[in-house]
C-alpha cells in the first residue's frame, strides 16, 4: 500500500506520500509561476526510492485555488493515474484546509464544524462547512463562491458551534491532509478513476 498526494491549487507546490503503516513523507516547494518546469522532476525525484509501479493511488488538490496551478496539478494526476491504471481521489482544497486545522487543534474536543473561507477573485470567496466525523468530514455546507456580507450572515445564522477558518496562500502544506481524506476513502471501499476527477474552479478566469 503506497500513495501519493499532489497540490498544487497554491502558489507553492505540496507532495504527500505514505505507506500509511511506518513511512509519511510530505514536502512543499516555492515554486510560483515556475512550478510547471519543475512539477515532473520534482515527482520523480520525491517518489524515490520508490518506483511509480509501488503506486497504489494517487490524491489532487482539485481547487479551488489559483487556476492555472489546479489544472497543472489534476491533469498531470490524471494523466499519472491512466498510465499506471490506478484508483485517483480529486480532493478538495477546502476539506484538506479544514483537516489541517483538526489536525493541529487537539484542543478541540469534540471538534466544531469548520468553516473554511479562501479569497476568490472579484472579491469573492471560496467557502464550505465541514463536520468531523469518525469517517471522515461531512460537508455541511458544499463548496461555493459567495460575497464577504453572505459568508459572514452564514456565519452568524449557523445553528451550532462553528469554528470559522480564513485561509491564506499557504494551502501547499495540507498535502498529507489531501492523502489522509483520500485513504479514508480508499478504506471505505472507494476506488475512484481518473475520468471523474476535474479542476473544481468556482470561478470563471475573467470576467465575462
Amino acid at each position: 500500500m503506497l500513495g501519493l498526494a499532489i497540490h498544487t491549487s497554491s502558489p507553492a507546490l505540496g507532495l504527500a506520500i505514505s505507506n500509511f503503516t511506518d513511512e509519511t513523507r510530505h514536502q512543499t516547494w516555492a515554486w510560483g509561476r515556475d512550478l510547471s518546469a519543475h512539477l515532473h522532476p520534482t515527482l520523480l525525484e520525491f517518489v524515490q526510492p520508490h518506483t511509480w509501479g509501488d503506486l497504489s493511488f494517487l490524491a489532487v488538490a482539485r481547487g479551488p485555488g489559483g487556476f492555472t496551478g489546479t489544472r497543472i496539478g489534476v491533469v498531470t494526476a490524471r494523466t499519472l493515474a491512466q498510465q499506471l491504471n490506478i484508483p485517483l481521489f480529486g480532493i478538495s482544497s477546502l476539506a484538506a484546509a479544514a483537516q489541517w486545522t483538526l489536525d493541529h487543534s487537539p484542543e478541540l474536543s469534540p471538534p466544531p464544524a469548520i468553516a473554511v473561507e479562501l479569497k476568490a477573485q472579484r472579491d469573492m470567496r471560496f467557502t464550505a462547512i465541514y463536520q468531523p466525523s469518525p469517517t471522515g468530514l461531512k460537508p455541511l455546507q458544499p463548496e461555493q463562491v459567495v460575497t464577504p456580507a453572505a459568508w459572514a450572515q452564514t456565519l452568524a445564522h449557523w445553528p451550532g458551534p462553528l469554528l470559522p477558518v480564513p485561509l491564506g496562500d499557504d494551502l501547499a502544506k495540507t498535502a498529507p491532509q489531501v492523502l489522509a481524506l483520500a485513504y479514508q476513502a480508499w478504506q471505505q471501499g472507494e476506488r475512484p478513476p481518473w475520468t471523474q476527477v476535474l479542476p473544481y474552479y468556482g470561478q470563471h478566469p475573467v470576467d465575462p
